[in-house]
């Protein structure tokens, strides 16, 4: 695992993990601090926490919140969950009638004119953003500078470092804040035995 450790360390030094400051942290409810289910995520709670934080950017920003669209929501979580399944982070999937984004969201029977599309990967434990001990086995990483534990994410603090990320990213960042889109759909996929005991795949749609 040594190898797989000091990438991970790398890793973290690029991606970065800015912080997202919400006016009230007690708006963040206790349902969204509950683990990542990694065998079966909460697409419902990972939406929420994306829908949650985004807003907050947006707020920052003067632009109007965005309302959760459960069809988005469908569409985003099975991409995600292909992505996850193919193992491939990628806007377009060999997938029959799911292949771009305008096909995912027909499927989900959505009225739009203009949508679009924010993807990322996280690990399942909370490896990016800070050195990680050499010394960690198996699934038990503790951080290189405390030695503390690493923990599996929460669906908050997920959707808080992704939603940072796409931040911190021009393209990304257009989707994030424009003043176009009034609806948001979020997703999570879940691939096992990715590196590190585990990769997530991340996907947040837009629509007017």
């Amino acid at each position: 695992m040594r190898r797989v450790h000091r990438l991970l360390v790398i890793a973290a030094a690029v991606v970065g993990t800015a912080s997202l400051a919400l006016a009230d942290p007690a708006r963040v409810p206790p349902r969204l601090q509950a683990p990542i289910a990694v065998g079966g995520p909460d697409q419902a709670l990972f939406s929420e926490a994306v829908l949650l934080y985004s807003n907050a950017i947006r707020r920052q920003h003067g632009r109007s919140p965005l309302r959760l669209d459960p069809g988005l929501s469908r569409a985003a979580a099975e991409h995600a969950t292909n992505m996850a399944r193919l193992k491939t982070h990628s806007h377009e999937l060999p997938v029959r009638g799911q292949k771009v984004l305008s096909q995912r969201i027909k499927r989900q029977s959505i009225s739009y004119r203009q949508a679009a599309e924010n993807i990322a990967m996280d690990k399942v434990y909370r490896l990016l953003g800070r050195p990680i001990s050499t010394i960690s086995r198996g699934c038990e990483f503790r951080y290189g500078d405390t030695m503390a534990p690493v923990p599996i994410h929460t669906y908050a603090s997920l959707a808080e470092q992704v939603v940072a990320r796409w931040l911190a990213s021009p393209k990304h960042r257009a989707s994030l804040l424009s003043p176009t889109y009034q609806r948001l759909g979020a997703g999570v996929g879940v691939d096992r035995e990715g590196p590190a005991c585990g990769d997530l795949y991340l996907v947040q749609d837009f629509a007017d």
